[in-house]
């Protein structure tokens, strides 16, 4: 094969072959020019090794050196004169190269087993085996696991993940807290955060040194988030609740009756619910304790919520198993702007709105003109009234606050209140019983199931007679069918 001596506009001038690989030998000795049917365009050197036998025999060998035109002709020399030397000196390059190439993936898999990321996957898997114990000696909840990995994805993997944990400077830190202040995000939770990965990493032998967040304080006030409802709102929740139907209002009033966890009611599955003995039983991997299984007694009222839930998912044709389900076939999600809704549904009670108000606020496309009128005013009403400020989750503070304050007499003093421990049990709380809980290898949930069960009914009557007046007979309408 005659050799050419290539320049960049001979390079550039070779078209691509229709049929076979087009190879073309420079005058620099070893190095070839590849060019491939598809226009590719690549730099080879064949070289011969000494095969380490008898006499004279070598063995034929190429390497690819690079594609043009990211490796240009004059570099394209100068690494096939590199290969050629190590081969006349009896060292193989191609062995050389995969010995690098396998050198470099080494350290980047050292590098990335020790970065910000790797470590902060850990903690998290930890977090989730309830191997690492939080603040109050227990083993941190699957719900604050889920909030923390939730944190570390949107707040600081994407500026520190990459990053060797022994490279992070205190300066870092600093530049993701203050760009987190800046749009009123979560700051001190965030340093929380990051510092507990620090922490693990020290305990696991992953870290050595001081850590990076020593030093630095929380920033944010502290504001007290919860409070107990009074009988208005509770009333006010109630019956907006009812309005805003299945599944968001009735997950509303499951709560409200009763007193669990947000996401613990949310995420029911139907195989949870023991119809015969009127029974959520929620597994041990859905609980925020860690304690096993919990038990949540259900009132009339409440099961008529899942009556009616049941048939609302039959007709929606629903197969997700869960029985408030979202759009999506998963959990309800999206629950501020669900809160809100439910909020003008709170307003307009307070504003006096029929169900004629209500239609006309939820009618759309060319109206009838005293459709349109009635729609306005309606909605001028809601913008009007004021609903004070609440959470959700202080619905379970109104529930164990009712139930702690128990019945009052004429005098306003308090002839009966609930006993601590059904209490605790019944909300799936510690129940605080000292060292003699260490002693006590009982069922807790057999043991308080019957006195749950009174609570129960009890807050039930209580809060029914709230927001209804008194009942002579217990029945729950959730008439609405949307989705969460």
């Amino acid at each position: 094969m005659a050799k050419i001596h290539l320049t960049e506009a001979a390079v550039e001038r070779y078209r691509r072959p229709l049929k076979e690989r087009t190879e073309v030998s420079d005058t620099e000795p070893g190095l070839f020019l590849w060019i491939t049917p598809n226009g590719t365009k690549s730099w080879v050197v064949v070289y011969r090794l000494a095969g380490g036998g008898a006499g004279t025999r070598t063995i034929r060998r190429k390497v690819a050196l690079g594609r043009y035109p990211k490796l240009g002709v004059a570099a394209a020399r100068l690494a096939a004169r590199e290969v050629m030397e190590l081969a006349a000196a009896g060292v193989d390059p191609e062995v050389q190269a995969a010995e690098a190439e396998a050198a470099e993936a080494r350290s980047e898999a050292e590098r990335r087993a020790g970065s910000f990321r790797a470590v902060a996957e850990e903690y998290v898997a930890a977090m989730k085996a309830g191997k690492l114990i939080g603040g109050r000696k227990r083993p941190v909840a699957m719900t604050t696991a889920n909030g923390r990995e939730s944190l570390l994805d949107r707040m600081v993997l994407p500026d520190l993940g990459d990053k060797p944990l022994a490279e992070i400077s205190p300066q870092m830190i600093a530049r993701v807290l203050s760009r987190i202040e800046k749009t009123a995000g979560p700051v001190d939770e965030t340093l929380k955060v990051i510092r507990g990965v620090f922490k693990f990493a020290l305990s696991r032998g992953l870290f050595h040194g001081l850590i990076p967040t020593s030093g630095m304080t929380n920033r944010q006030a502290p504001v007290k988030l919860t409070r107990a409802l009074s009988d208005d709102e509770l009333s006010g929740v109630w019956h907006a609740a009812g309005h805003q139907g299945w599944p968001f209002g009735s997950v509303i009033r499951l709560l409200m009756l009763t007193g669990q966890r947000k996401t613990e009611i949310a995420a029911m599955r139907w195989e949870e619910v023991d119809w015969d003995r009127q029974l959520l039983i929620l597994p041990a991997e859905r609980v925020k304790n860690r304690a096993g299984a919990h038990e949540v007694p259900l009132s009339a009222p409440a099961m008529q919520i899942l009556r009616e839930a049941q048939a609302a998912y039959e007709l929606l044709g629903e197969d997700s198993g869960l029985v408030f389900p979202s759009t999506k076939g998963t959990p309800i999600s999206g629950w501020m702007p669900l809160k809100r809704k439910l909020e003008r549904f709170m307003r307009g009670d307070m504003a006096g709105h029929t169900d004629v108000d209500r239609r006309a606020i939820r009618a759309g496309g060319a109206l009838r003109a005293d459709t349109w009128e009635r729609k306005a005013a309606a909605k001028a009403k809601i913008e009007e009234a004021r609903v004070a400020p609440w959470r959700i989750h202080d619905l379970r503070h109104t529930f164990i606050t009712r139930c702690r304050d128990g019945e009052e007499n004429a005098e306003g003093e308090v002839i009966w209140s609930a006993p601590l421990d059904v209490l605790q049990a019944t909300v799936n709380h510690e129940i605080t019983a000292g060292v003699t809980q260490r002693y006590d290898h009982g069922d807790v949930q057999r043991r308080y199931r019957l006195r749950k069960r009174e609570l129960m009914e009890w807050w039930n009557r209580k809060l029914l007679t709230i927001v209804d007046g008194p009942q002579d007979s217990v029945v729950v309408q959730m008439l609405n069918v949307g989705r969460g």
